[in-house]
């Protein structure tokens, strides 16, 4: 299995079905901090990532895999399109079910 149909597979139907549940509770409020935490994890996560790729402490199947390189301070930073994806749609998705319970807010009339 690629790691693109991983994601059509289990991920997409998992963020569909969240997005269907908290369309009446998501605020613009929500997308915008969502939008500081994913670039939060983006600048996070990529050279963590990028590291442990290149200190062989995990590896993906290139054949399976849409590979980003980007050279950068003399060293290949390598990795999937999907892993960026995946650190999207994590954030999302967990975001997603912390506003599905969060405690509604009463409005005066």
């Amino acid at each position: 299995m690629t790691y693109l149909r991983f994601h059509l597979l289990f991920n997409l139907p998992a963020l569909l079905l969240l997005l269907w549940l908290t369309r009446r509770r998501a605020r613009t409020m929500h997308w915008r901090w969502i939008g500081v935490v994913g670039v939060i994890v983006f600048v996070a996560v990529t050279p963590w990532d990028n590291w442990a790729v290149h200190k062989k402490i995990w590896d993906f199947d290139w054949a399976r895999v849409t590979p980003v390189e980007i050279p950068l301070g003399g060293v290949l930073w390598r990795l999937p399109a999907e892993e960026y994806a995946f650190f999207l749609l994590m954030t999302v998705m967990v975001s997603l079910v912390t506003i599905l319970f969060l405690p509604t807010r009463k409005t005066e009339a």
